[in-house]
């Protein structure tokens, strides 16, 4: 059914097909320090520049000595002293050339007055024992990291082994971000009759963060056409994609779709998927401009498919899959066969497995809803799930947080 429009509303996979089709993502790239780059993606494949270890060093602790002194088995050491017969050699030190073996320190028992004793008898020395090769850890030339991986601590690890000090990786999408509505306050005020508090700055740009974009906040912009075609020439100036959220639907003060409209290309308005259906996607000055609906879940569902779905094209990698679990749900859950719906869950542990609590946003508080631990989105086609039935869901936080 991919591709086909439900009840006149276009599946969410078209709407980012018709998106991707006629949006070409920037190709900037930058260089970051390597105690920077955690999380970055790579703008291409890395080699290394280094060979380590320089020279060969030693493999173990112990200590050095000259395999031809062994040749005919364990020799007289009774006279021997540290620094002519042998010296000490700790995991991945140099030594000395003149010698070119090593004996594991725990076959050697050395004395105060700086003689040695071998424990055992058995030791078989020759040229080479005990010794990492030149270039055995990295030589030049090596793969360090390939084009369009994320780095991870132990990438960083790699990198400067190899010699990389500046790394090349994709800039970071700027995303604007629009919040419309004249009811709308600053979470850190009191709200009054007929004023809402603006919680939806803090989630998207916490979210488009945790994508890997870079969120560009603007203040609120109360529902004024005028000041919102301004608002938004100066986002197209300073972003790479515009996110203007409220005003996606047909009320009264709802003229963002007219407004894509007449200033670029409306691609499309209203989607097959809830809450959040009135959503649009354009196309202004060549750049990507979403219309995100206002009602908070209906923002995180939004950004949960399409935004994270234009910063990972932008920044060349596959959308993250969540964790997911098996759950017996506990509640029927309803949804229309034409809409992909949310519902937010909380998973907890039952006697026989995972249980799974719908937390509606439409019954029930919406921190409840916004703080779940889990989601599930229906299936195009799918109009009920039944209490007792199994269901796979994502998770919002780590199996380890299920109690």
């Amino acid at each position: 059914m991919r591709g086909k429009k439900m009840d006149g509303f276009i599946m969410r996979e078209q709407l980012l097909d018709d998106l991707f089709s006629k949006w070409m993502p920037s190709n900037e790239t930058e260089l970051v320090p390597i105690d920077e780059s955690i999380g970055r993606i790579t703008a291409s494949t890395l080699f290394s520049v280094n060979t380590l270890p320089v020279h060969r060093t030693s493999g173990c602790d112990g200590i050095a000595v000259k395999s031809e002194l062994f040749k005919n088995g364990i020799p007289d050491y009774s006279i021997w002293r540290e620094g002519i017969e042998f010296a000490r050699a700790d995991t991945g030190d140099d030594f000395d050339d003149q010698y070119d073996a090593v004996i594991m320190i725990e076959e050697v028992d050395l004395t105060s007055d700086g003689s040695i004793k071998f424990i055992s008898e058995d030791i078989n020395v020759v040229y080479g024992t005990n010794t990492a090769a030149r270039g055995s850890t990295i030589a030049s030339g090596d793969l360090i990291i390939a084009a369009d991986m994320p780095i991870r601590p132990s990438d960083i690890a790699a990198l400067a082994m190899g010699g990389c000090c500046m790394v090349p990786v994709w800039k970071k999408p700027r995303i604007a971000f629009i919040p419309t509505g004249t009811e709308l306050i600053p979470s850190q005020m009191r709200p009054k009759r007929g004023q809402n508090i603006n919680t939806n700055s803090l989630m998207i740009k916490e979210t488009l963060r945790a994508l890997g974009a870079d969120p560009i906040i603007f203040p609120i912009i109360i529902d004024d056409n005028e000041l919102l075609e301004k608002t938004l020439d100066d986002a197209l100036l300073v972003a790479d994609v515009v996110v203007i959220n409220g005003g996606s639907a047909k009320g009264g003060e709802d003229f963002n779709a007219s407004l894509l409209e007449r200033k670029g290309q409306l691609l499309h308005h209203y989607v097959a998927a809830a809450p959040g259906r009135p959503l649009a996607v354009g196309i202004i000055n060549e750049k990507p401009v979403i219309n995100l609906p206002g009602p908070t879940i209906a923002a995180f569902f939004g950004a949960d498919w399409c935004l994270a779905a234009i910063v990972c094209r932008a920044l060349r990698i596959p959308v993250p899959k969540k964790e997911s679990v098996l759950c017996t749900l506990m509640q029927d859950i309803t949804s229309s066969p034409a809409m992909a719906i949310l519902c937010r869950m909380e998973v907890k542990k039952g006697e026989d497995g995972y249980v799974a609590e719908p937390r509606s946003f439409r019954a029930g508080t919406m921190p409840a809803c916004l703080t779940s631990n889990a989601m599930y989105v229906s299936p195009i086609g799918e109009s009920k799930k039944k209490a007792g039935e199994k269901i796979e869901v994502e998770l919002l936080r780590g199996k380890e947080f299920i109690r």
